[in-house]
């Protein structure tokens, strides 16, 4: 699970001539195994080989020494036979291993924004005198591009984000509260998941003064009233993400003005996506559109990456310079908000192909 991804990590290694590396970032972690691993964790790399040392209390680590140059050391976690104490029993698992090593020296790199000094210094211990060198955000161009075995994972998640979002739909009716909504849309990705099932972002009627971004709480959906539902659904450790805009009733003429130019502003955007343009670019550009049109340019991204985090690059905000490459999963949200009275987002996700971009979100967006 997860080989290529290693073998990309690899390489990268390999060209910059690190022979060690301690990889201590959750997401990275998660990246390079495949495993949704609860904290803490990590995983060493030494010369072509990968260690994980996890809590032994999750079964599923002990697959990862089945890959080819894998290994898996454990260590206790949860016990009632003394203080729990995971972080010192990772150091202490690490310290051994690292006394039974072959490599004394060579170059290391390390992710230091969340290396713990505990493990640096066992590190240091078996490893004097070795000059590191920061690998901290070197694995997110790699996360970017998506392989097969992530994108199945990502495909799974917006097969339910359209179940979540029928039901979404449905339950708009007037008198509901965004909670009543949430927990119908809540319920029946559940139900054909047939388990628990890790959920976002936002259920927020458009009478709200602030009615742009929050979780569900129980304002009512009254008349003339517009349902932003931003609905996320994460699957084996992959985040997807989806928007829509849902009514009781018929839309005013002003709802359905304002829905129809979202419509085409996000038709607008994907026109925009191929590899090798720049997210800035298509971020001014979008928000060039809405701006012609008439209407105020929503405060937030125009879109974003996703994968092991609900957002991660490219982004496709003002700053951002890098260019789209082909196996990017990326969402475009553009909206419209007037406080207190409505607001209108839609959202959905694409994949980054040679020809431009392959929807991935297959919800309903459409009027009533």
């Amino acid at each position: 699970m997860h080989q290529e991804q290693r073998q990309r990590a690899a390489q990268l290694l390999d060209e910059t001539g690190v022979e060690l590396a301690l990889f201590t970032d959750h997401d990275s972690v998660r990246w390079l195994t495949g495993l949704n691993l609860p904290a803490p964790a990590l995983l060493f790399f030494e010369r072509g080989s990968f260690t994980l040392f996890a809590d032994e209390g999750f079964s599923d680590a002990s697959s990862f020494s089945s890959e080819p140059d894998c290994t898996h050391i454990s260590f206790v976690g949860y016990t009632i036979d003394q203080p729990i104490d995971a972080p010192s029993r990772l150091a202490d698992a690490l310290r051994e291993s690292l006394a039974n090593g072959s490599a004394k020296s060579g170059r290391v790199g390390v992710e230091d924004k969340s290396l713990p000094l505990a493990l640096w210094q066992t590190f240091l211990d078996a490893r004097p005198g070795c000059e590191p060198l920061s690998l901290e955000g070197s694995l997110l161009p790699l996360r970017a591009v998506k392989t097969e075995e992530e994108l199945a994972r990502i495909r799974e998640g917006f097969r339910l984000v359209t179940i979540g979002h029928d039901a979404g739909r449905k339950a708009v009716r007037l008198g509901q509260r965004e909670i009543d909504v949430w927990t119908e849309v809540q319920t029946a990705v559940e139900r054909v998941a047939g388990k628990w099932m890790q959920m976002g972002n936002d259920c927020i009627v458009g009478h709200r003064p602030a009615n742009m971004s929050a979780a569900p709480l129980d304002f009512e959906i009254i008349a003339n009233d517009a349902l932003i539902l931003d609905l996320s659904v994460v699957v084996d450790g992959y985040w997807t993400d989806s928007c829509a805009t849902y009514y009781a009733e018929q839309p005013t003429a002003q709802q359905f003005q304002m829905h129809k130019f979202v419509e085409e502003a996000l038709a607008y955007a994907v026109s925009l996506i191929r590899p090798g343009v720049v997210a800035q670019e298509v971020d001014q550009k979008v928000r060039g559109f809405m701006a012609n049109g008439g209407y105020e340019v929503y405060p937030h991204h125009t879109g974003h990456g996703i994968g092991l985090t609900g957002h991660e690059e490219p982004r496709i905000v003002p700053y951002n310079q890098e260019r789209f490459q082909e196996g990017n999963v990326i969402m475009l949200e553009p909206g419209i908000y007037i406080p207190g009275v409505t607001g209108i987002r839609l959202e959905d996700a694409f994949l980054v192909t040679a020809n431009g971009a392959e929807p991935l979100s297959h919800h309903d967006k459409s009027l009533p």
